[in-house]
């Protein structure tokens, strides 16, 4: 009994020796990242959490010091290991998502930032715009323009970046790559297609527009310019000023999924139902799962009278995009064709109710 007594009290005054010495390091740990002694500090931050796992700020400042000192796979170590203990902690998934991306595990990167996104959890103000920055960048390499798109705009304001360009460029043309793997024959093509995005997104239409004359006179040949000014021409020009530009594209890069999916949205309003359909079905079958492929084929299989088709398609789409009225309306239509009546009211009433917006009463 007495032997159990004497390892209990050793025991005892082990863990308080320990909580003594964890309390010791936290407050140095704490005085050297003030200072600004990164190799200070990640010392002193390994061993307090070697004594105590479970302490997430430990974790936390060990993975921001380790980002900050480009130690990017110590990075995303200390970070996972705080999620283990905060799983909902959108900043340290973002971290872990460019730990990702520096080291090239760019799949594992782009999945790490839509956990982040899940969370449903804010991200740091000062770290948003390189996370935006560095996921859009993941989004044109997957080839989901729109969303890249998306999460570019915001940063367009101001004087944009040379890098910025560069991604505003590779969004533009529809190139499904990162800008490292950029050929170096197609950088000033692209850097010339980011300047007029920026205009364009800006505002400032005079720019964008002698951008394009100066685009198409001097990369007309380059991949997605005349898809990239067809886009353009879109928002205020007829469906008949839109189509040559989208059949010089094609001339150009004929496996252009999303040329095909828009000149065949374009013949269709022209009423050219027969050749639509088979650029909206090379469209789909190039990339299967993207908004505007899935869309286009099934506005053009509905009107071809392959219904049910039509409305599996459509539905990838509004899954994708749940949030564009032209989804919506699409699908009410179908569901109309297909005698699905409930369907088709539900989605009409929820056109309507984004085409009035969230202010609408």
């Amino acid at each position: 009994m007495r032997a159990f007594s004497r390892l209990g009290l050793g025991l005892l005054f082990v863990s308080i020796a320990l909580a003594d010495r964890f309390d010791d390091l936290v407050l140095r740990a704490a005085a050297a990242r003030q200072a600004g002694d990164s190799a200070a500090a990640l010392a002193l931050y390994r061993e307090a959490v070697g004594i105590r796992p479970s302490w997430s700020e430990g974790w936390w400042y060990l993975g921001m010091i380790s980002y900050d000192s480009d130690q990017y796979s110590d990075c995303r170590a200390a970070f996972s290991q705080f999620i283990k203990l905060e799983s909902k902690s959108a900043p340290a998934w973002s971290f872990v998502g460019l730990c990702d991306f520096e080291v090239g595990a760019y799949h594992d990167a782009l999945a790490d930032f839509e956990r982040a996104d899940a969370t449903g959890g804010a991200v740091p103000p000062e770290v948003e715009p390189v996370v935006r920055y560095h996921r859009a960048l993941l989004l044109n390499a997957s080839a989901r323009f729109e969303e890249a798109t998306r999460a570019l705009k915001p940063l367009a304001a101001g004087s944009p970046s040379p890098a910025l360009l560069t991604a505003l460029g590779v969004n533009a043309l529809r190139l499904p790559l990162l800008p490292q793997a950029l050929p170096e024959t197609q950088r000033s093509a692209v850097t010339a297609a980011g300047a007029i995005a920026a205009a364009w997104i800006s505002g400032d239409s005079a720019a964008a527009e002698a951008g394009f004359r100066d685009l198409l006179r001097t990369y007309d040949t380059a991949p997605g310019a005349h898809y990239f000014y067809a886009t353009y021409l879109l928002q205020s020009h007829p469906p008949a000023e839109v189509i040559p530009e989208l059949r010089r594209e094609l001339a150009v890069n004929p496996r252009n999924p999303d040329a095909h999916a828009l000149l065949a949205l374009m013949l269709q309003q022209t009423g050219a139902i027969e050749e639509a359909l088979p650029h909206a079905r090379q469209a789909a079958e190039a990339r299967p799962g993207a908004p505007l492929t899935e869309y286009a084929y099934g506005v053009l299989l509905t009107d071809s009278g392959d219904v049910r088709d039509a409305i599996r398609h459509l539905e990838i789409a509004g899954r994708l995009e749940p949030n564009k009225v032209e989804n919506h309306a699409a699908l009410a239509k179908a569901y109309s064709k297909a005698g699905r009546y409930e369907d088709a009211r539900r989605e009409r009433a929820a056109a309507i109710s984004l085409a009035r917006g969230p202010d609408a009463h």
